[in-house]
């Protein structure tokens, strides 16, 4: 009897994990086609996991679940759609994401990015000195992370920039330089999560580019290049 009783609890656990592990399957399936997606540049478009949660997250243990990845991706997601007002509030103290480095890290460039729609507001100094606090703490959670660091110097140098001009002039002469807009049939218009399209230089039209073909064998031998040898007529 005792014997039953084991294996029936054995199998009971081993339905369990089985039942959790399928959960966690469904869902980071869903989450690899979003992320499939957002890496085709279609952040733009309903990515299909809705508000998925798995059976991990819903218990508190000290482990990571899908559910980790799935905040992940939605916080850039709403970056690159520029929703960076939404990012740059305050997170709620019992938000799982709060301690996430790289959530953390998106939401200091969303506030950063913010900052830059008005150049003129009086408290400007003083969100600019937020946001290098928001950097510190990325780095305090995460020592090794080398872009937050470099963005924290940047925006110290930005805010002392700013700080030495007037409020009035900051929109012209403390604005960054901005790239140009090139349009493109297949590729959002902007910036991409791989950079900007790419194009001729503005300076350069593309009706005077020129192709350069390879000098015929005849025309290499000759001290003169572009003057071939006499054709010999036949017949």
């Amino acid at each position: 009897m005792k014997t039953l009783i084991g294996r029936l609890i054995i199998a009971l656990l081993l339905f369990a994990a089985a039942a959790v592990s399928w959960s966690e399957s469904t869902v980071a399936r869903r989450v690899a086609g979003a992320y499939e997606r957002f890496a085709t540049l279609h952040y733009d478009r309903e990515d299909g996991i809705g508000e998925a949660r798995s059976v991990l997250d819903r218990l508190s243990l000290p482990m990571a679940s899908v559910a980790s990845d799935v905040r992940r991706h939605r916080t850039t997601v709403s970056y690159w759609r520029e929703e960076y007002g939404t990012l740059a509030a305050k997170p709620d103290v019992n938000d799982a994401s709060a301690g996430d480095p790289s959530i953390m890290m998106t939401r200091a460039n969303a506030a950063y990015r913010g900052s830059l729609e008005r150049l003129d507001d009086p408290a400007l100094i003083e969100r600019l000195d937020g946001i290098v606090e928001a950097y510190g703490e990325v780095l305090r959670a995460d020592p090794g992370n080398v872009d937050a660091s470099y963005n924290y110097e940047y925006v110290v140098k930005h805010r002392d920039r700013l700080a030495k001009l007037r409020p009035r002039d900051r929109p012209t002469k403390g604005a960054p330089k901005k790239d140009p807009v090139i349009e493109s049939v297949d590729l959002p218009t902007g910036p991409t999560i791989y950079g900007r399209p790419g194009g001729p230089p503005p300076e350069i039209p593309g009706s005077e580019f020129k192709t350069i073909a390879p000098m015929p064998y005849d025309e290499r031998e000759q001290t003169e290049p572009g003057k071939g040898a006499t054709p010999r007529r036949r017949g």
